[in-house]
């Protein structure tokens, strides 16, 4: 049973390193970026259920993903979106584009692997799923996601309550086993 919670209170000490929770993308500027451990980054993977198409460097300093839309107007318009919200955050990935693929490199420069970085890559697996349900007309279309931004960050804010109470309750499930 010690294992158990032992291993419940490391995972809530990770939680705790890592849960920002975030109002408005104008605020991610100005957030700490201390360069996140490959415990921090899986964590977060978790929490914020990040797509596993990413990919890490083995150094954690880049995180690297390609997304492939069916026509050039989607990823047109992807990149559009997200170009929308890296400009709030001040935070920009390294894309290319060609027809229909779009492949994204992110990283805090001189840092590392930093929560800016996964908001980033959260933010872009959900404004993808977007832009894949719309029905784009045009290039420069947005993905709704990009002017009802709150929802989004809503989102992202509720994982870790959610996250949490979940490890909460595999830890009550263990502890009833004895």
């Amino acid at each position: 049973m010690h294992r158990y919670i032992s291993s419940f209170t490391q995972n809530h000490l990770i939680i705790d390193q890592i849960k920002v929770f975030i109002k408005d993308f104008r605020d991610v500027p100005k957030l700490a970026t201390s360069k996140f451990n490959l415990e921090h980054i899986n964590s977060l993977k978790d929490i914020q259920q990040l797509s596993d198409e990413w990919q890490f460097n083995p150094a954690l300093t880049v995180i690297k993903r390609e997304f492939e839309f069916p026509t050039f107007k989607e990823s047109f318009a992807f990149m559009s979106s997200v170009s929308d919200i890296s400009e709030k955050m001040e935070h920009y990935p390294k894309w290319y584009n060609k027809g229909n693929k779009v492949i994204v490199e992110i990283t805090t420069p001189e840092v590392g692997l930093t929560i800016k970085d996964i908001l980033l890559a959260y933010t872009m697996d959900n404004i993808s799923d977007d832009i894949r349900n719309e029905d784009i007309q045009f290039i420069s279309q947005q993905s709704k996601l990009t002017t009802q931004s709150t929802t989004l960050l809503n989102s992202w804010n509720k994982n870790y309550s959610k996250f949490e109470e979940e490890v909460a309750s595999q830890l009550q499930r263990n502890v009833n086993q004895f």
